[in-house]
């Protein structure tokens, strides 16, 4: 689909950093995601290139990193593997991390009325304070990967629905402590289909596969033994491929509002041209006007109208069209028969109850027989067309 396209160029271009830091097995798992994602045609070059190289090295190990043994005794400790830095206010960080367990929303400091603003803006924070580079604190790769756990979930709508249900890991329910899932990876709602991703995967992902630290430093990868370090682009690189993406995303955004409105447009512009183009003038008058000046008389009934002698000659010649006007006359004609018929009909019964006096007192016998014998010219009259009016 299209709307995955830059999922999959991203999660390609993870491919390629783990490829060149020798971990073939995540390299072709992720371009076999991409692929699913949105194939192209660098995508399935790459695994073509990914699996030569998996299967020469299934292990994943870059053929330099290989141990060579030591002939010359026991082994020495090498003077530039100093021993990794920390502090006391890591240690106690990383601690107050993990104490949180499943709680998702302490881990990432929030309160259950969070957005996904500040989602994202805790984890950003978060991921930047421990990831591994950063933080060397005995357990801060735990604490990475349960700050990550916690953002996987809480951003899913549906699995934040499920954690704020019952409180734990929605895919590890009743389960306490750190869940078993990091070990495995993370399932990533948006983009991936459900797909497992890596901590680290999730933190490239984030940080648009840029350089989250500044210039010149290294990041290293959970996938495989030990962390293998990679290079990312400059902050400068990675803010031109987020403006890029959101130039894409804008544009088909665009496009996507107006095929919907488009059914509209085409009703409405229907509707403006058809008023243009039909003549709503009537085609007769059943009383002469200015206009309508020539009187005419229906074959059926003789029943008397008028027409424009100009405009009525092209209708005058069609008897198809000729025989729906008149049909058009007579309907009108009956239809002011029966308006006038029943005001007859109100004016005399007006009559006869106003000479009938009340309760017979004050009777007037000349004027209800008057009224009585009232003619109703219009009643008469509709009678030739085959109604029978009830007077």
């Amino acid at each position: 689909m299209e709307i995955n396209k830059d999922e999959a160029i991203r999660c390609l271009s993870i491919a390629k950093n783990h490829f060149g830091n020798g971990n073939f097995a995540a390299a072709l798992r992720l371009t076999k995601k991409s692929i699913n994602l949105y194939p192209t045609d660098q995508a399935k070059a790459f695994l073509e290139k990914a699996e030569r190289a998996a299967v020469e090295q299934p292990n994943g190990e870059p053929a330099s990193s290989t141990p060579r043994p030591n002939t010359n005794g026991p082994a020495q400790s090498s003077p530039s593997s100093s021993e990794k830095k920390y502090t006391q206010e890591q240690v106690a960080a990383v601690k107050t991390i993990l104490a949180c367990g499943t709680d998702y929303y302490k881990v990432l400091s929030l309160e259950k009325k969070c957005t996904d603003v500040q989602i994202k803006k805790s984890y950003r924070k978060l991921a930047l304070q421990f990831h591994p580079d950063k933080n060397n604190a005995p357990g801060a790769d735990e604490a990475f990967k349960l700050i990550s756990k916690a953002f996987t979930v809480l951003s899913d709508p549906q699995k934040r629905a499920i954690h704020d249900a019952g409180g734990g890991d929605p895919e590890q329910r009743g389960s306490g402590g750190v869940p078993p899932g990091f070990r495995g990876g993370f399932r990533q709602a948006n983009g991936f289909a459900g797909d497992e991703i890596s901590p680290e995967d999730l933190f490239n992902m984030f940080f648009g596969g840029g350089n989250a630290f500044g210039p010149g430093f290294s990041s290293a990868t959970f996938v495989g033994p030990g962390f293998a370090p990679h290079y990312y682009s400059s902050g400068a690189a990675r803010r031109t491929q987020q403006q890029a993406r959101a130039q894409r995303q804008n544009g088909t955004a665009g496009w996507t509002v107006l095929l919907q409105i488009l059914p509209l447009l085409i009703l409405f512009g229907y509707s403006i041209l058809s008023g243009l183009f039909t003549d709503n003038t009537p085609a007769f008058s059943l009383r002469p006007t200015s206009v309508y000046s020539q009187v005419r008389m229906t074959h059926s009934h003789q029943v008397p109208y008028y027409v424009n002698p100009s405009a009525f000659r092209a209708t005058e010649q069609s008897r198809h069209k000729l025989s729906r006007v008149e049909q058009q006359v007579e309907v009108d004609w009956v239809r002011g028969l029966q308006h006038a018929c029943n005001n007859e009909r109100r004016e005399r019964a007006n009559r006869m109850n106003a000479a009938s006096g009340v309760f017979g007192i004050g009777r007037n016998e000349d004027a209800y027989q008057k009224a009585l014998k009232m003619p109703m010219k219009s009643c008469e009259e509709i009678r030739r067309f085959g109604y029978s009016p009830d007077y």
